[in-house]
């Protein structure tokens, strides 16, 4: 491996810079034109900024590990994953025993986020009477899931 240099003006202000080659590389650009070595050095540069750049936006996974930091699987924890499912399925069988319009009340209500005062518009009654409705709902799953 073989350092070349150059000189370069930024901002009214000369710099050295400098590219590794190997030494295949530095034999052809020594026997080429100044001009044709000036810019390769140039484009090896930037380069190297932009991947120093690059570099610098990200970390890797192994390097932070290694400075100690650590990180947590929010999927490892299967017990706490299992209860969860039985649960969610305990409440399908529930609002499965339910009439079609209870059914339709806790969809439109949990799964579609409509408001109790919209519902009872569209239906034509008071919103206190879905109020009632969702406690009748409410009895019936607590009943199923204890």
């Amino acid at each position: 491996m073989k350092k070349l240099t150059t000189q370069i003006t930024k901002n009214n202000e000369t710099k050295t810079i400098y590219a590794m080659v190997d030494d295949k590389t530095a034999k052809l650009l020594e026997k080429a034109d100044a001009q044709v070595m000036h810019e390769y050095i140039v484009a090896e540069h930037e380069q190297y900024l932009s991947e120093l750049k690059e570099t610098r936006r990200h970390q890797s996974l192994d390097l932070s590990l290694e400075n100690g930091h650590e990180f947590e699987d929010e999927e490892s924890d299967l017990e706490e994953k299992l209860i969860k499912d039985e649960m969610y399925e305990e409440l399908h069988k529930a609002i499965s025993t339910l009439s079609k319009e209870q059914q339709w009340l806790i969809y439109e209500i949990y799964f579609k986020g409509r408001s109790q005062a919209e519902i009872a518009q569209e239906l034509g009654i008071d919103h206190t009477a879905i109020r009632n409705r969702l406690r009748k709902i409410y009895k019936k799953i607590k009943k199923f899931c204890i």
